[in-house]
């Protein structure tokens, strides 16, 4: 406690001083002798102390401020050895028998420009107290993470801050670790129906298809409303779980989780799943060309196409390992409320994989009605149709118009962009992975139902 009323006392005496020495100097001196022995108690206060009258001194040269700052340290000096509170009290009361109007007043310009030093000084503590929150919030959250059994990734690819998180053996962006516990406990309905895939596998082709088989051939409906409104991505921020969760039954909805991390009540309640997988090798072209061309305005890869591919081969990708995705559905494939369908089979034959999926969900077609939906579902017509190509997305700066959401190319493209380091690998993977389960891609495909160009996105 003595040391910080020495503190405190030195910063008062430091800034007033040196107008004492305007004062006579046989005043000077009486407050000097009174003070022969002034405990000080800390060193580096004495020096620091003995600093500022110097500095004092120097401003005040009219008076003999250098000789009465000499004097003072020396007195000073002499009474490190004593600690007596009561001479502080006799300090005081010597320097308040001064009159305050005989004091020099600060220099204008000195004021202002302690004001402002000032100004800064708590504006840099502001700045530097927000820092130290920030950084606090982002080490709870981490540890709120690792708490739950969630796993930040440094991908330098994706810049310095964590992007993607691993969760229960899956990769994830922070939308989803962030929101698991409403995944896991978001209420099922026994009418929902689910379309179910790995990004970039034909998911919205498939969307399209399911929804006029379920809804009769409502054609004039998917025209009017965006794929979007129809199948609400569960998983994104928006529309939001609770929007989801008021929408009237039956309920469509659209997932990229793999099976294991579907919500909990799914195995209760047994709603109509229907699954589509895509080869590695067409997948990953079309996904580099969906994350990174098309939502280039959004997106966070830093790296190459050649670094994107190593990170697909790598299991570090985006709700990968691509491998155990299609895997975990594949071991469902049996359940009665399950349907696990190809991409390269709706590109074969597509009126087939439409009598496959109104079987499933309970429908019967004529053969005109399979042509019908078999027609709107081509290439062209997809490409075309702004309530599934997700232009919108351009009105709203969030992907570039150099790119389309339905891109182009054959079953088997991956010839034009994969190279044979990269095709080898996948091909390892599926070998090594899948075909033991009885998993079969065709990564080629000659000629399709009704077009020339493939990737339905």
């Amino acid at each position: 406690m003595a040391g910080l009323r020495i503190f405190a006392f030195q910063n008062v005496i430091s800034t007033h001083v040196a107008q004492f020495f305007s004062k006579p100097s046989a005043q000077v001196s009486e407050i000097m002798l009174a003070h022969n022995s002034l405990p000080w108690t800390l060193r580096t206060a004495k020096r620091t102390f003995c600093t500022s009258l110097r500095c004092s001194s120097s401003s005040f040269p009219s008076v003999t401020g250098a000789s009465a700052t000499k004097v003072f340290c020396q007195e000073i000096s002499c009474g490190v050895r004593s600690c007596n509170r009561n001479l502080f009290v006799r300090w005081s009361r010597l320097y308040s028998q001064i009159p305050q109007q005989e004091l020099k007043p600060l220099d204008k310009n000195r004021k202002a420009r302690h004001q402002k030093l000032m100004l800064l000084t708590y504006l840099s503590g502001f700045i530097g107290v927000c820092l130290l929150g920030a950084i606090g919030a982002q080490q709870y959250k981490r540890m709120a993470r690792k708490a739950k059994g969630i796993e930040d990734l440094k991908i330098r690819e994706y810049g310095r801050r964590p992007y993607l998180f691993r969760y229960r053996g899956f990769i994830f962006p922070q939308f989803v670790v962030d929101d698991v516990k409403s995944i896991h406990q978001f209420e099922i309905r026994e009418d929902d129906l689910w379309i179910v895939s790995y990004p970039k596998a034909g998911t919205t082709w498939l969307q399209e298809l399911v929804y006029l088989i379920d809804t009769n051939l409502d054609f004039e409906g998917a025209e009017k409303n965006t794929m979007d409104d129809r199948f609400p991505f569960f998983e994104f921020p928006y529309p939001g779980k609770k929007a989801i969760n008021d929408l009237p039954s039956p309920r469509r909805i659209k997932t990229h989780l793999p099976f294991p991390l579907l919500p909990n009540q799914m195995k209760e309640k047994k709603p109509k799943i229907i699954y589509i997988a895509r080869n590695p090798k067409d997948t990953l072209v079309s996904l580099y060309h969906f994350a990174v061309k098309f939502f280039a305005p959004v997106q966070r890869f830093q790296g190459t196409y050649d670094q994107f591919c190593e990170l697909f081969a790598e299991d570090k990708a985006i709700y990968g390992p691509w491998w155990k995705h299609v895997l975990e559905a594949w071991k469902c494939r049996d359940d009665d409320n399950v349907l696990v369908l190809f991409y390269e089979d709706l590109q074969k034959d597509l009126p087939g994989v439409v009598r496959q999926v109104a079987s499933f969900l309970g429908k019967s077609l004529t053969d005109a009605e399979v042509d019908a939906v078999a027609k709107h579902c081509t290439f062209e017509s997809m490409k075309n149709n702004k309530s599934v190509n997700y232009d919108w997305l351009k009105e709203q700066g969030m992907a570039s118009d150099k790119a389309d959401f339905m891109r182009k190319g054959k079953v088997g493209d991956w010839k034009n962009h994969l190279s044979s380091e990269i095709s080898a690998k996948l091909e390892e993977m599926v070998s090594s992975k899948l075909t033991p389960a009885g998993v079969v891609f065709q990564d080629t495909l000659e000629g399709s139902y009704g077009q020339d160009e493939d990737d339905m996105l």
